[in-house]
């Protein structure tokens, strides 16, 4: 008989699960990290596995940062100069929102501004690795995937520098030395990238995936240990490795992106189910339910009233095209859950908040999947 309490066969049935029963139920417009939070919730509340497990952690960083690290190299800057005009607008104006939605929530719920802040960056800020990624899922123009891809990734870009901001701004000496930290961090990466190209790529052939991954998780866990977070250290790897030509700007880029597409997709997974190992029965409440729909009701119009006035304002040429790209920029998942739990661990948000932005991220993120048709999948 087999038993359910041995690590290997918990290990085995997790593998076996996780791999494939998500990717069954895309065919129901249900995403993977969705589909993966729920096994997770099941395997925490339900069965009482993989608390604290190590292993999934490490599993689930692997995700996380190989994640941030596409994202951050799908960055082109000539895309962005060519446009910046119709970006920055757009980024000033849902920055500017932002802040107010964090002044309004800092009001309402009697929390610190910092902590708001959090909460009001998972309720606006576009997961752009979940997005890109799910692009493929759906017949889009070029055109339209085009402004999808730089809108998320500009918007992305200032989440992080105004997360960083606000989760260093504790003191001048806090954000003074994490800044001189990300500094150093982007003046030793170009040149890890030039001993590398010099010395480890002529003799290792395809190895500049495995350097970039690890890479990332490196620089990952350095700016976690400062207090920011794994994805700012993973976004910087891809985003400067972006710029030489090795990596972005050669025959070679568009496989290296298509192999780091693959990883991440492997091991994204377990992020999502840690996340939904981690979660708790005290997150299940009517308040919380009740905040959830409160936030969807105020903050999915909110949403796509910037987006819309954005593109009316800035991008009239694309006004055709506006629902395509809006309801595209709605998911938060990645950004929803990340900053759920810091606001939970570091600034010991009500549980009912965090359980009201987790039931926004989850709704908000699978929308895209319900309203576009999907395509078919090729025949193999």
């Amino acid at each position: 008989m087999i038993n359910l309490q041995n690590t290997e066969v918990q290990y085995l049935l997790l593998f076996t699960i996780l791999l494939i029963l998500p990717k069954l139920l895309l065919r129901f417009q249900i995403p993977i990290g969705i589909s993966s939070i729920f096994l997770g919730i099941g395997a925490g509340l339900g069965l009482g596995w993989f608390q604290g497990d190590d292993l999934l952690l490490m599993l689930s960083r692997l995700g996380i940062t190989s994640l941030f690290l596409f994202a951050g190299f799908e960055v082109e800057f000539e895309e962005l100069k060519q446009n910046w005009k119709e970006l920055l607008g757009g980024v000033a104006q849902t920055m500017s929102i932002t802040l107010v939605v964090a002044f309004v929530i800092h009001l309402f719920f009697s929390i610190g501004f910092r902590a708001a802040t959090l909460i009001a960056l998972g309720i606006m800020t576009p997961s752009t690795g979940f997005i890109l990624n799910s692009l493929k899922n759906y017949g889009f123009s070029e055109g339209q995937e085009y402004w999808i891809r730089s809108k998320a990734i500009s918007k992305e870009i200032s989440a992080i520098l105004l997360l960083f901001i606000t989760l260093q701004s504790e003191s001048l000496v806090n954000l003074g030395s994490s800044t001189l930290i990300l500094v150093a961090l982007s003046i030793f990466l170009p040149l890890s990238y030039k001993l590398f190209f010099k010395y480890i790529a002529p003799y290792a052939k395809d190895s500049e995936v495995g350097f970039l991954i690890l890479t990332a998780l490196i620089c990952g866990v350095i700016t976690k240990k400062i207090g920011t977070y794994y994805l700012v250290g993973a976004f910087l790897v891809g985003f400067i490795a972006s710029e030489f030509k090795h990596f972005g700007k050669s025959e070679k880029s568009e496989e290296i992106l298509k192999n780091l597409q693959m990883f991440f997709s492997f091991f994204i997974p377990f992020y999502f189910f840690k996340a939904g190992v981690g979660f708790t029965e005290d997150l299940f409440t009517l308040e919380g339910l009740y905040i959830g729909l409160a936030f969807l009701g105020i903050f999915i119009p909110l949403r796509i009233f910037n987006t819309y006035s954005n593109m009316k304002f800035f991008m009239q040429d694309f006004w055709p095209d506006r629902k395509e790209i809006t309801v595209s920029l709605l998911p938060t998942l990645i950004f929803g859950l990340v900053m759920a739990q810091i606001a939970k661990e570091r600034f010991q948000v009500p549980l009912e908040i965090i359980s009201g932005l987790v039931i926004y991220t989850l709704v908000s993120s699978v929308i895209p999947a319900f309203i576009f048709k999907k395509v078919p999948p090729e025949n193999y």
